[in-house]
């Protein structure tokens, strides 16, 4: 019986090992599998990049100092950069494109501005992104990232910021609290149902 046995594996066993299913590499695979994997890790690390800028404030403090992000000093430094961002007034098309832009925070830096003229609707818009990324977090780091800089708020002539409407800055401060409590009431209703 167990002749048969062994019989049966010395004829069938190769066939099973080199079936169609069996993958095979060779060097030009090996190079593309390396290529195919190493796109994986820097997309990765750029996804992580740009996860971490989305949170990421502008403007921080420590005990005895402010600190500023990368973006922060690009928009304290950078004029043309900083016309690119501010407006006089935003629309929901500036949201729009933004976000089209995958640029995340500064959409909702202009959903603050345009806030609470539409209310419902930006509110919705910011809470469509709550499943998949901390919003309270990313407000949060849309306000002090670009409130600070905003020239209705702050003069940069000197080439130091001096925050000459305080009242907007406050303002602006309060929107966004606002609109963080409206996020937590949707998601409390949301639990509820």
């Amino acid at each position: 019986m167990n002749l048969k046995v062994l019989l049966f594996y010395i004829n069938f066993i190769p066939f099973i090992s080199n079936s169609e299913d069996t993958l095979t590499i060779d060097l030009t695979d090996t190079l593309d599998l390396i290529n195919y994997l190493s796109n994986i890790e820097k997309n990765q690390k750029l996804n992580e990049e740009w996860f971490k800028n989305l949170t990421e404030k502008g403007v921080s403090s420590g005990e005895k100092e402010i600190y500023f992000s990368e973006e922060a000093i690009i928009l304290l430094n950078d004029s043309i950069f900083r016309d690119k961002i501010y407006k006089d007034e935003y629309t929901l098309y500036d949201v729009g494109i933004s976000l089209s832009n995958l640029d995340i925070k500064l959409a909702f830096w202009q959903m603050i501005n345009i806030y609470p003229e539409k209310k419902d609707t930006l509110i919705k818009y910011i809470y469509a992104y709550d499943k998949i990324l901390p919003v309270d977090e990313i407000v949060l780091a849309s306000f002090y990232t670009y409130a600070f800089f905003d020239p209705k708020i702050t003069r940069l002539d000197t080439g130091k910021p001096e925050v000459y409407r305080p009242d907007i800055f406050e303002d602006y401060f309060r929107r966004t609290k606002e609109i963080i409590y409206y996020l937590n009431f949707a998601r409390a209703n949301e639990k509820n149902i």
